[in-house]
Parts: structure tokens; sequence; C-alpha cells
């Protein structure tokens, strides 16, 4: 007989968030198909509000997702596959799918991105010391961090980005290039003198960890890490050094092997920031 996993329920929140992001739903989206709040959504992906049979169920329907491949997903630990081949189901062949994703560089970026999000999870966030909590909404710009975890009792806002593949060299046996690392749009940011600024770039404290995918390296699916707060900051001149100072760098300069402040291990970085925290 199968025993139920200590972390079934860390498992059960992550299947719901696999299979809302593949029904392409937001969470608001999944609210409204449900008739509740986005932050019904919110907090039982989170893990602060546990859900009922019958929830689930209505859950599940909303979503379109088979509920036997998501109880399997939870007692057996499988990774969430849809229910169709995506080839199949847009009518394209593997040399298809290759050619359109090498002759858009757009899409080439998007693959990229979203792939380094699973890897990320795959090869950092699935073991027993993360627990992994969930994807904060795309469309929530109050929200920023691509994924949040917890990690000994504390919770981190990882924020993952990928490297401009025009700025990269080889210098020897040193990779270097930058990654971009602001948001997708502009939005109203909180200064610290209560004052608003509307701009693309991400503010000190706004994540915790910034993971950065050296993938354009030719490294495979290693990741550099750097704290938040050891990021350089923005040097546009139409601001004020004060307000310089609150806000990140649009370009971070990044190399393999990583030098300060990244570094390739990720609890390295969380270990230091509950360090930080402690102190």
């Amino acid at each position: 007989m199968n025993r139920i996993p200590p972390d079934a329920y860390s498992r059960f929140r992550r299947a719901l968030i696999e299979a809302r992001q593949a029904s392409g739903q937001t969470q608001s989206e999944l609210a409204a198909g449900l008739g509740v709040s986005q932050s019904f959504v919110s907090k039982y992906e989170l893990g602060e509000r546990r859900l009922d049979v019958i929830e689930f169920l209505r859950i599940a329907e909303v979503l379109g997702a088979n509920v036997y491949r998501l109880i399997r997903q939870i007692t057996a630990g499988e990774d969430f596959t849809p229910s169709a081949d995506v080839l199949e189901e847009l009518g394209l062949t593997a040399t298809d799918l290759t050619t359109l994703v090498h002759d858009n560089p757009s899409l080439r970026c998007m693959v990229i991105g979203y792939s380094a999000e699973q890897k990320l999870r795959a090869n950092w966030l699935s073991g027993n010391d993360v627990t992994y909590i969930g994807k904060p909404d795309d469309h929530d710009r109050r929200n920023k961090g691509d994924h949040v975890i917890e990690y000994q009792g504390n919770q981190f806002a990882i924020e993952i980005k990928s490297l401009q593949t025009r700025m990269v060299v080889k210098d020897g046996d040193i990779w270097r290039g930058r990654a971009q690392v602001d948001a997708s749009d502009r939005r109203a940011v909180v200064l610290t003198d209560g004052s608003s600024l509307n701009t693309t770039l991400l503010t000190v404290g706004e994540f915790d960890v910034l993971a950065v995918n050296c993938f354009a390296f030719g490294q495979g699916w290693n990741f550099a890490f750097a704290k938040n707060e050891d990021l350089p900051r923005s040097r546009y001149r139409n601001y004020t050094p004060e307000v310089r100072n609150q806000l990140l760098a649009s370009l971070v300069p990044v190399s393999w092997p990583p030098e300060p402040p990244f570094s390739d291990n990720l609890f390295t970085i969380l270990d230091s920031l509950i360090s930080d925290r402690v102190s």
C-alpha cells in the first residue's frame, strides 16, 4: 500500500499551482471562475489556507485538470504533465518548432526564460531543504519575485533573469556578460521618503535573491545567485543620488565562474540572508 509522503500538502499546493499555470489562467481569472476573491487563490497557493475536498474538486473542474493525475502527483511525486502533446495540439513537427524558436529572437528569449524557471525548480527548489510555496501572479505588479520559497522556516522571493546574448564574451577562461534586471513594464514604486516614482527599475529589497541563468555562457542550466542588497545601483543621471541608491541597475555584470557578489550555490546565499536576519 502506498504511504502518504510527509510533504504531501506541499506537493498538493505545487500541483494546483502548476495545473493553474498549465491552464493559462492567472490567479484572478481562476478566482472569477470559482466565484471567489483573488486572495482565496493566493492564500491556498501560499499555504496560508487549507482546502477541503469539495473545494479541491471545484478548483480542478475550473482548471480543466485531471483529478486522478493530480492525486498521483501528490502521492507519488510525479511531475505534472499536460494531457496533450503540444506539437500534436498545434500540428507542428519538432523541426517546425525548432525553426520558429531560432527564427524569432523574442520567442527564443521567452522559451529560455520559462525553461530557466522550470530548471531552477527542478535543480534547486525540489529538495528536502526547500519547501516550494508558489509563483506569484505574473499580472500582479505589486509582487516581485518569480518564485517564493521557504527555507529553514524563512520565506524568500527569488527573481529569475537571463543574460543578454549579444553582450556575452569569453575572456580567457572566464565568460562575461550582463543580465537585464528590470521589470517588463513601468509601474509606480514607493521610495523611502514616501514619494512615488514611475519606472521599470527594480528596487533594493523588492525581492531577496537574483538568479541569473547562464545558458548563454554555454554552461547548460547553471545559475549565478546574488543577494538583492549586493547588486549594483542605478546610475541614471536624472535621479538624485538618494533615489539612485534605492534602485537597482538595469544591467548587472555576471561572469562564469561567478565572481562576487554572485555565487553558484543558492544555499550559500540563503544561509547568508538568514544570518543577516538573525543579527
